[in-house]
């Protein structure tokens, strides 16, 4: 197995322990947290994709959703729609999960803006990414199960 392979297979690893701390925040309704850590499964789940590719990529947010089209777009699978509507909805809300931001001269924090509807949905677009990455992994042997 190549250093790329074992890369993607630890960045797997680590989304799925990341889709696990969502859910356990879900259940605690901690609507920010759940949707925070939704948020880096999906990114560290594409980042092991990137990898069977020899992509190292260190950027996060916006730039990812780009650089994931363009390494995918010669194979590009329905699946990988699920994985770029993960990665928009939940980018939307990575800072605003975590920190106070103004908004029309308004100071919010994570809870004014991130309720239950949006934690559910961001999870569940979490879920449904891995569920890709993971097939795409197994296919290409870099996981197992």
């Amino acid at each position: 197995m190549s250093l790329f392979e074992k890369f993607a297979r630890k960045y797997f690893e680590e989304a799925v322990k990341d889709l696990e701390r969502a859910e356990r925040a879900l259940r605690f309704n901690d609507y920010p947290q759940a949707v925070f850590y939704a948020q880096q499964s999906v990114e560290k789940a594409v980042k092991a994709m990137l990898e069977t590719r020899k992509k190292v990529v260190y950027n996060h947010g916006p730039e990812l959703v780009g650089i994931f089209v363009e390494a995918f777009e010669k194979e590009w699978v329905e699946g990988y729609n699920v994985i770029v509507e993960a990665l928009e909805f939940l980018t939307e809300y990575y800072t605003r999960s975590r920190y106070p931001f103004v908004l029309r001269g308004n100071v919010l924090g994570p809870e004014d803006v991130i309720d239950m509807e949006t934690a559910l949905k961001g999870v569940e677009l979490a879920r449904k990414a891995l569920d890709v990455v993971k097939e795409y992994l197994r296919r290409r042997g870099v996981i197992q199960s």
